[in-house]
């Protein structure tokens, strides 16, 4: 092991790893449903059906990318083989996922379809590879709560600009008569954008923690390595719950600001506001994570969360200065969960190999980018199902009824999500001086003569 210490300029190049992709992410989660049902002219019922879909394929697909990281031997290492290769096929499917031929209604469907899963399964061949490598960089439990905020706090900084650059870029290059075009070159710019930041984070950060000496994992092994852990599927189902909050929000902002405020522009602002809070939230995790551990912080940001997401829902839409308050004061507790719990999963590696004798961080990390995924479709289900529900049409002047389900969307489904993430988390047993302990007795197993 080298020093405890890991320089902040590695820290840094770490974080920018997940700078372009983040972009590109908030662009497919954020807008492809949207895309979907305004531009494509497929059914919200449908296009939620081809999302459920891809889920149930990456139930498959996201374990298996774990065991092969966790297979990869190359004198680059585990993990950082993947930063390098895998980024550049981000840019030909990223443009044909946001883009719309002229099909048959079951043509369309398989488009959309093939593109999407596609697009997937290379989000989970970077994806897993780069959250597996934070177990690498350090084997500290606060070491790595302060690596973790790097990626974290440039995602959502690329969020942030996503956010405002988005709308004004597709605007920028829409043509007329061709209605992807906007889409597809804003997606060309982000997808080319993660190709330089994965890039970098490859040339910059190093894997500290081998363990070369140890079996490989088999792959009728990964449900053993899920089930025997219990700290990890505690961690898990928080995190399905983050994801929907999160995304409910996120993802609702546009149809918010077009049909509810009745002007589409006014979602950079909503969306745009956010930012800065979301930011200090995130800043403030290394503080409060040592002060009261990584449990009692998520806890807390819960919690703000949820009190941000009701003021929300009982102001209403018609008193907009209200609503940005507590829009502002929801988007402090956004993000930050994530952060905890990304620095949890890693904590559950030494757990599962303290149990089992393996090592599994490319399979246990598997499940954080199942996740991300998992939450942008069930979130995009339950979107498209209640607004389907409730009577939506697109592109016209919706019912009092249909305006009231988007406003639950938007405030209510996060509310009642984070007041929810907060119950695994009470049940979750790896405190710092636990894990402490468990990796000092990993280091005199791994002295111990055979």
């Amino acid at each position: 092991m080298e020093a405890r210490r890991v320089p902040k300029k590695e820290k840094l190049a770490y974080g920018f790893g997940c700078f372009g992709q983040n972009m590109l992410y908030n662009l497919m989660a954020n807008f492809l449903l949207f895309f979907y049902t305004d531009i494509f002219g497929l059914l919200p019922a449908t296009a939620g059906m081809i999302l459920l879909f891809a889920r149930m394929w990456d139930a498959v697909n996201d374990p298996l990318m774990g065991m092969v990281a966790d297979r990869t031997r190359s004198r680059w290492g585990k993990f950082r083989p993947y930063l390098l290769f895998t980024p550049i096929l981000f840019v030909p499917f990223a443009v044909a996922a946001f883009s719309a031929p002229d099909l048959s209604p079951g043509g369309k469907i398989a488009w959309a379809a093939f593109t999407y899963i596609s697009f997937g399964m290379i989000y989970t061949a970077s994806d897993v590879p780069f959250w597996a490598m934070s177990s690498t960089i350090s084997e500290d439990t606060k070491e790595r709560s302060s690596i973790v905020v790097y990626p974290r706090f440039m995602a959502t900084v690329a969020i942030a600009l996503a956010t405002l650059a988005t709308q004004p870029l597709i605007l920028l290059f829409s043509v007329e008569g061709k209605p992807d075009r906007g889409y597809q070159m804003t997606s060309l710019i982000y997808a080319l954008l993660t190709v330089i930041c994965f890039l970098i984070a490859f040339l910059y950060v190093k894997e500290r923690v081998q363990t070369d000496g140890q079996e490989r994992p088999k792959f009728s092994e990964i449900p053993k390595v899920f089930l025997a852990n219990k700290p990890l599927l505690l961690v898990i189902l928080s995190g399905l719950f983050t994801g929907i909050a999160q995304t409910g929000k996120l993802s609702m902002l546009i149809y918010y600001a077009k049909y509810n405020l009745q002007n589409e522009l006014l979602y950079t602002l909503l969306a745009g506001i956010n930012i800065p809070f979301i930011l200090i939230g995130i800043a403030t995790v290394p503080y409060l994570t040592n002060k009261v551990g990584k449990k009692r912080a998520c806890i807390i940001y819960y919690a703000i969360f949820a009190a941000g997401s009701l003021g929300f829902f009982l102001t209403g839409w018609n008193n907009f200065f209200v609503l940005l308050f507590f829009n502002c004061i929801s988007s402090i507790g956004m993000a930050s969960p994530q952060v905890i719990q990304t620095a949890m999963i890693a904590d559950t590696i030494e757990y599962g190999e303290l149990k089992s004798g393996k090592r599994n961080e490319g399979t246990i990390f598997s499940s954080q980018t199942f996740l991300a995924k998992l939450t942008a479709a069930v979130t995009s289900i339950i979107i498209a199902s209640t607004l389907s529900l409730v009577g939506y049409i697109p592109n016209v002047a919706q019912s009092s009824a249909t305006l009231w389900g988007i406003h639950s969307l938007t405030t209510g489904l996060p509310f009642i999500a984070s007041i929810l993430g907060i119950i695994p988390i009470l049940f979750y047993p790896l405190s710092e001086e636990k894990h402490h302990q468990i990796v000092e007795e990993l280091h005199r197993r791994r002295m111990a003569p055979d």
